[in-house]
Formats: C-alpha cells, structure tokens, sequence
C-alpha cells in the first residue's frame, strides 16, 4: 500500500488507458501477452501508449479466451511451462526494470471454470507471483473478478499474492459501494458502473463523482481505469481530467 500512496519523485496519478487506437479499431491491452496478437500489433500498442503519455499497463497474464489466448503452459493448466513462451513474456517485461509501470493481471473473470479451478489457483499464483514481481509496479489479481470469483476465492488468491510478491496487490472491478471488499487488499481498480461504450454518455462532474464516492467508501487507495472506450475523446478527456483532481493512483485515459 505504500507504494501504492508514494509520491516522492513520482508523478501521480499513474496514467493508463486499457482502450487504445488500432489504426481506427478499438482495442485493449489486455491480450498484451496473447498468443494470437503479432509483435507489430504489440508495438503499435506500445507506441500508442506512449503517443498519449501513458506510463502505466495493465495486461493478463492467464485467459483461455481463444480471441485473446494467453497461457504460459503447454497444457490448459499446466503443469508444463512452455518455455519458448515465457522467454517471450520476459523480454516484453524488461521495461519494468528500468521503470515502466506493468500491473500483470492474473485472471480474467469471463472464465468460471479457471475460477472454479482452486488447485490451479495454488499452482500458478506462486510461480507468477515468483516470476512477474521483479517486472511489476503492483499484481492485479483479477479482471472484474467479483463476476465469477467468490470473496473467499479472492481472499485466498490475495493471501497467496502476499505470501510469494512484495508487490501491491490490487483487484480490477466494478463495485457496488455497499458489499465488503475482498480482505487483505493493498488497492481498488474501480471500473464505472456502466458500458465503456456509454462513456460518452456520462459527463466528467457525474464520473469524478462517483469517483469520490469510492474513495470515499473504499478504505483502500482507488484508482481508474474503464470509465469510457475512447478515452481519448474529447469526453473521455474531461472524464479523466477530472478524475486526476481526485486523490487515486491511477487514471484510464489520456488527457
């Protein structure tokens, strides 16, 4: 958590936009790692990034999404690492030696039987935790996790995280400000309470709004990150503008 809250000689918040612009296609950077994006793609969705002055990524680390296939193993769930793989995943981590800022994310939530999967679960957290630490500025233990990962699952993921990374452990969801957080966390990734494609349809006062209102009720540092699917827009740069005035770590969009 104090990394997380740490200023000195850092620019906060940290600026990251899950949505990027494919040469006029609409993409994310969650499949950073995936099997079927080719490393043109990958560089183009580093320039881009850096185009728009972002300086943090957010990116899974396991899906079994077959349009964003993203696995270290052989198998589906191991336990055989594919080691040509993870050579490739090592040499795309090495800017977060020499200060990039990459959040691995290590679940995505549109997969309830990974979620079911608790003796995976025990198996890969302490390798990835082992393996990404020394790369990551925090670990992200989900996307949208609380769609199919129960409190429990989550807590024991966390406690897992914590036993194997000094790393910030945080979660990306959308909370409903009312229901407990999964305990032990060092950090929220609030995602707004709508479709990213409605962005537009949400003023900047109504986003940093709601965003005050998670701080608020979090107990936790929050950042933000999928309030709108252009981010760069001219809306979703008043979203994020007005988002950055608030005390958080993260914002999703350039501004």
């Amino acid at each position: 958590m104090n990394e997380l809250k740490a200023t000195t000689g850092e620019t906060f918040p940290l600026k990251s936009s899950l949505f990027w612009d494919d040469n006029g296609t609409i993409d994310s950077t969650w499949g950073y790692l995936a099997r079927n994006v080719d490393d043109a793609k990958r560089q183009r969705m580093v320039g881009w990034q850096a185009s728009k002055e972002m300086n943090t990524m957010v990116f899974l680390t396991y899906n079994r999404d077959q349009n964003c296939l993203v696995n270290p193993f052989v198998q589906t769930y191991g336990p055989d690492v594919d080691w040509a793989e993870a050579a490739k995943w090592i040499e795309r981590f090495r800017p977060g030696l020499f200060g990039a800022n990459l959040i691995p994310c290590l679940f995505c939530d549109d997969d309830p039987d990974t979620a079911r999967n608790v003796a995976f679960h025990d198996y890969y957290i302490p390798a990835a935790c082992i393996a990404l630490g020394p790369y990551s500025r925090a670990i992200c233990v989900g996307l949208e996790m609380n769609e199919q990962f129960s409190i429990a699952a989550m807590e024991h993921i966390i406690a897992l995280c914590h036993t194997y990374t000094d790393k910030p452990v945080v979660v990306h969801m959308q909370w409903n400000m009312t229901d407990p957080l999964p305990a032990g966390l060092d950090g929220l990734i609030y995602e707004h309470p709508w479709h990213p494609k409605d962005g537009d349809l949400h003023s900047a006062d109504e986003v940093a709004s709601i965003g005050a209102q998670v701080i608020a009720r979090a107990g936790i540092p929050v950042g933000f990150n999928e309030h709108n699917l252009t981010p760069w827009s001219p809306r979703g740069r008043e979203q994020t503008r007005a988002l950055a005035k608030l005390p958080c770590f993260l914002v999703g969009g350039p501004m």
